[in-house]
């Protein structure tokens, strides 16, 4: 796979923060194109990084990010990786996660979304049906019950209700917000 995410794709593919990938982008641990794409290593590095559930500073997280890349760049990717004399990465595991991860999405996205221009202005639907994907994935990344989702929307497929937080997240609604507030008088 070629760099071809974007930072809200990967931040909500490898389930991490926008802001923690923002930040990494700031100091320069993904190069200086602009805007941003993010290879398949980068988005193992962003994985593992969430998967060690420590914070580390910005010279850790650099050499980090550069045994990933080194790794995955190999011609056969080592099962682990030492990163320390206490401290190794199953490379492989978190590779071949994220990997299935990306192909599951897209293959989701290319069997269940719909766009036409026609059915809700363009917004992306699930396929044969008026339902909007961001819909439901705010739903459910709001709290909602996979349960109480089903309950209003029985022909959802459990790929459905694991891929829409994922679209809503990697696909924000565009243009400004919503003013919740009542008018000022």
């Amino acid at each position: 796979m070629a760099a071809t995410l974007s930072a809200t794709e990967v931040a909500a593919l490898v389930d991490v923060d926008e802001k923690r990938v923002r930040k990494d982008v700031e100091h320069g641990l993904f190069g200086p194109a602009s805007p941003p794409r993010f290879s398949l290593a980068d988005a193992v590095y962003l994985r593992a990084l969430s998967l060690l559930g420590v914070q580390l500073g910005v010279e850790d997280r650099a050499k980090l990010h550069g045994v990933v890349e080194n790794a995955m760049a190999a011609t056969e990717l080592p099962a682990k990786i030492e990163l320390g004399p206490v401290l190794e990465l199953k490379i492989a595991a978190v590779a071949d996660e994220v990997r299935d991860r990306l192909a599951r999405f897209e293959a989701w996205k290319k069997a269940r979304v719909a766009i036409d221009e026609n059915v809700l202005g363009g917004e992306p639907a699930f396929a044969k049906s008026r339902l909007a994907v961001r819909h439901v994935g705010e739903m459910l990344l709001r709290g909602t019950s996979k349960p109480e989702v089903l309950e209003d929307y029985p022909y959802l497929k459990p790929d459905d209700l694991e891929f829409a937080p994922v679209f809503a997240r990697a696909y924000p609604r565009l243009g400004r917000p919503r003013d919740h507030q009542a008018p000022a008088r």
